[in-house]
């Protein structure tokens, strides 16, 4: 095997299994569904907690969230590689002879220096940001640039004057949340505005001036557009209809079901400005507005994407590297009418994982039922946390002992992969939740989920260990999830057997 290939790695923020390849026949992905046609495709790929911080603990650690002990976004890698040891998987592969470079949003966390062979690269707020501006967009994961983003603003700041608040309540950081602009913004600006445009430039230039001197080199590529705001360019906005787009069919809650096992509702906090503090659901209109907002921003991004494709190429760099593309985890669009992904249902844990492999690196005969890879696609059950040691073990870097994934290497069709072939006996994926800051309602301690193909179990748990509610679904009889199945007399066997796959946590 030849064991040093490039590695690009690109990981988007808040997208599930929205593109194209993945049977979305609205929105418009042209680079990652070519992309996906020259790759291998997972089906069934999941996170293991539905938000940003503690997922990419998962995938650059290689570690599940109870061993991570990452529950929030606070600041993580560097506290936790003096308390264990542990090393990201840009520093294990910069120390195994690769020149590590990152940019945009990778680690949701402080810059990392030890992970980087020169320093974490990260866009700056657009030119011509009002001054009065400046402190709202730096606290958004995207920023605006409309006037008539900044008018709105500046309302909800006068709204807060004569309601009592403090211009110190209302401009420091733990105040800013009650200041948002809009939930969608059509920029009228070129790609480089924003800070995926910004980001999509600056790697390209790395990838232009890059000096090989022996070294492949890692990337990775954190893009932001995914989450709200969803800020994007006009152009983006006009390859939609509001009129064509549809929602969801399975558009209420699960019966059966506590209320706010849902969880809090991220728009809120961008058309309202009580925030997180009181309920919201989004109305039809909202929702349309929503969802041609996420797909204008998840064409920016595949258009990101092709741009980087593109350069690759074009440097000869294409055939040598390995493209992974996926996302932290997860969101509800509508599903459920809900717009979010602060829980443990489906669409906030089944995310879609590309790997693009060096050529001649694949081999050619399925070898297992549900091993698809003549068609692109591989429908067996992975995790993040498989991530780490697939690349590792591709690219010729022993896989630390202390990881807790296991390589796909097999899976893929690697010929020489050292994870012993095609083995692969996944039948269960986990997940877990802790309550966040913004969550109205904190029931439980921690929650754990696990997903078979066929049935979700979760137990939500109080802080003795006791359980104080459960949900069970039936995916063969219920794919849309409007049905708690927990209390049925018939599923009582079926609980009792998921539940036992959660003994590992005795352990832990």
């Amino acid at each position: 095997m030849n064991d040093r290939f490039n590695v690009l790695f690109i990981i988007a923020h808040d997208i599930g299994k929205r593109y194209g390849c993945y049977g979305n026949e609205v929105i418009k992905t042209p680079v990652i569904d070519r992309l996906a046609a020259d790759s291998i495709k997972f089906n069934n790929h999941f996170c293991h907690f539905p938000l940003c911080g503690p997922s990419r603990a998962n995938i650059f650690s290689g570690l599940r969230p109870l061993r991570t002990g990452r529950f929030t976004n606070d600041p993580f890698f560097p506290d936790f590689r003096r308390a264990t040891g542990f090393s990201t998987l840009p520093e294990l592969f910069k120390n195994n002879g690769y020149y590590t470079f990152g940019a945009g949003l990778v680690f949701h966390d402080i810059d990392d220096p030890i992970s980087w062979s020169e320093d974490f690269w990260r866009p700056k707020l657009p030119e011509g940001v009002p001054e009065d501006m400046t402190v709202h967009n730096e606290n958004s994961p995207n920023p605006w640039v409309n006037p008539d983003s900044f008018a709105l603003i500046r309302e909800r700041i006068e709204n807060l004057k004569r309601l009592g608040y403090t211009d110190e309540q209302i401009f420091t950081r733990d105040g800013i949340r009650k200041v948002k602009g809009p939930p969608v913004e059509a920029g009228d600006v070129d790609d480089d505005v924003y800070f995926d445009g910004q980001t999509t430039g600056r790697v390209i230039e790395f990838l232009r001036s890059f000096k090989r001197g022996g070294k492949p080199f890692f990337l990775a590529v954190g893009y932001t557009a995914g989450h709200l705001p969803w800020n994007s360019p006009r152009k983006y906005w006009e390859l939609y209809r509001r009129e064509e787009l549809t929602l969801p069919w399975n558009d209420r809650a699960p019966s059966n079901t506590e209320a706010w096992a849902m969880g809090d509702s991220e728009p809120a906090q961008y058309y309202t400005q009580h925030g997180y503090e009181k309920p919201w659901i989004a109305n039809r209109e909202q929702s349309l507005e929503l969802m041609h907002g996420y797909y204008a921003a998840i064409s920016y991004v595949d258009a990101m994407v092709g741009r980087l494709i593109d350069t690759l190429k074009a440097l000869g760099l294409y055939d040598s590297t390995l493209i992974l593309l996926t996302s932290d985890h997860g969101f509800h669009t509508a599903e459920h009418g809900y717009w979010g992904k602060h829980n443990l249902w489906d669409a906030s844990l089944r995310v879609p994982l590309i790997v693009k492999l060096p050529k001649g690196l694949l081999s050619k005969a399925p070898r297992a039922e549900q091993d698809t890879r003549s068609t692109g696609e591989i429908n067996w059950f992975t995790e993040h946390v498989d991530i780490y040691p697939t690349l590792c073990d591709i690219c010729g870097i022993p896989i630390p002992t202390y990881v807790e994934g296991k390589s796909m290497a097999g899976l893929l069709g690697v010929a020489k992969s050292r994870s012993g072939g095609m083995d692969w006996s996944k039948e269960a994926v986990f997940a877990h939740r802790r309550h966040q800051w913004h969550d109205r309602i904190k029931a439980y301690d921690i929650a754990h989920t696990v997903r078979t193909s066929r049935y979700r179990y979760t137990m939500y748990l109080d802080k003795r260990g006791g359980v104080i509610a459960e949900e069970l679904f039936d995916y063969q009889e219920d794919p849309g999830e409007l049905e708690n199945r927990v209390f049925r007399e018939s599923y009582r066997g079926i609980k009792k057997e998921l539940r036992e796959r959660f003994d590992f946590l005795n352990e832990i």
